[in-house]
């Protein structure tokens, strides 16, 4: 059998964890030995800890000075993560080098965890990526912008990873290696599982891509007692930091469904001035089988595990995104006629004209019926098990 390490370096928030989890635990029944180095302890030990896996702390670019400009590419993300610092970036990849050689690492699996690449690259332990298209942009030399946004062109994002690459360079002739000739080269695993699928991959389909769409997966999501023949209801998804919160919980408590909201970091003053018999609120993340069969309305910031999970249900979505990888799911969103963006200060009777729209408008469902129709065979389960098998290969 052998030792897999489960890298967890970039984001915030429930995904990457549930995308790592199934894997630890497919891995461990087939009696290898797992390890998860996760970015955030606390949110690793309420899903990892219960499961019986073992994780300890990630090595990441902490208290660097913010962008001075929106982030045109992947390379300007890697800047403000200590790549844009030679030195910085030396000292996290002996960081992850370490931590490979303490747990003899047969094989990496990555979740946005460039450094740890560029680390496994190092030792020549064999990697497998997976995440959204955004945290794995195209293998295109350089690294293409992001879509959508005016500033971000070829020629930026050519200018962006100048530096990147030349930083990342010097650790590669230090640790011994030939120089790559784009960041493209540098970042490329031995396969590539994207956990999504073509019409909501943020930089737009790619033809040689490997879709294996969600298998995000918690322990201690809270089963609600919201039965099937229930009154048709709205899921919300919410954190402190969602443009218009206020704004969007008012129109929510006026849309005349029962609501359903989980908010794991919202104040309680906050909810409590909301909360009533018909809208509920949880501090812990819902089972969403089962309110999904009732559910006619996801509103959340635009979490990429979510809207997916949402739109393979059916569900149209209302999303106010607040950071850049929100605002690119929410636009492929958009594109596929499954929901609207709310754009701009919002209050709660404009938000509440939005809902009643995507309410009583067919064709927003009939988009998200389509797309539920299209991937109706798609198995969390099995794309586990094609991971999983692959991770073995390498291994073996």
């Amino acid at each position: 059998m052998s030792r897999v390490l489960l890298a967890w370096e970039l984001g915030n928030n429930l995904g990457h964890i549930s995308r790592l989890l199934p894997l630890a635990r497919r891995l461990k029944l087939r009696g290898h030995t797992v390890l998860v180095a996760a970015r955030d302890v606390t949110t690793a030990s309420r899903s990892l800890g219960p499961a019986g896996i073992p994780f300890v702390q990630a090595p990441f670019a902490a208290r660097l000075p913010g962008a001075a400009h929106q982030p045109v590419s992947y390379a300007d993300l890697l800047a403000a993560q200590g790549w844009a610092d030679a030195g910085a970036l030396w000292g996290l990849v002996q960081a992850w080098c370490n931590l490979l050689r303490l747990c003899r690492a047969e094989v990496a699996v990555l979740d946005y965890a460039p450094t740890a690449l560029l680390a496994s690259r190092a030792l020549h332990v064999p990697t497998i990526a997976v995440g959204t298209g955004f945290e794995l942009p195209p293998s295109k030399e350089p690294l293409p912008p992001f879509p959508g946004f005016p500033e971000a062109t070829a020629d930026s994002a050519a200018r962006a990873e100048i530096t990147v690459l030349a930083n990342a360079n010097k650790v590669l002739e230090a640790l011994g290696m030939p120089r790559a000739r784009s960041l493209a080269r540098v970042l490329d695993p031995e396969h590539c599982f994207l956990t999504t699928f073509a019409e909501l991959d943020h930089y737009g389909a790619r033809p040689d891509a490997d879709y294996v769409g969600p298998i995000n997966s918690l322990n201690d999501d809270q089963a609600l007692d919201w039965s099937a023949d229930a009154e048709r209801m709205v899921f919300a998804y919410l954190r402190a930091d969602t443009p218009s919160l206020s704004a969007i919980l008012e129109g929510l408590a006026h849309c005349g469904r029962p609501v359903v909201c989980y908010a794991p970091d919202v104040s309680a003053e906050l909810c409590r001035s909301f909360r009533g018999p018909s809208f509920a609120f949880s501090d812990r993340p819902v089972l969403l089988e089962s309110l999904f069969k009732v559910t006619d309305l996801c509103v959340s910031y635009a979490p990429a595990g979510l809207v997916t999970s949402g739109l393979l249900s059916g569900i149209p979505q209302l999303l106010s995104p607040a950071h850049l990888e929100a605002q690119l799911t929410a636009h492929r969103v958009e594109l596929l006629g499954g929901g609207l963006i709310l754009r701009g200060p919002q209050t709660g009777t404009t938000v509440g004209k939005v809902i009643e729209t995507l309410l009583r408008t067919a064709r927003f469902r009939e988009r998200a019926q389509a797309f539920a129709q299209r991937y109706v065979h798609c198995s969390p389960g099995a794309a586990v098990e094609k991971i999983t098998d692959h991770i073995e290969s390498l291994a073996a």
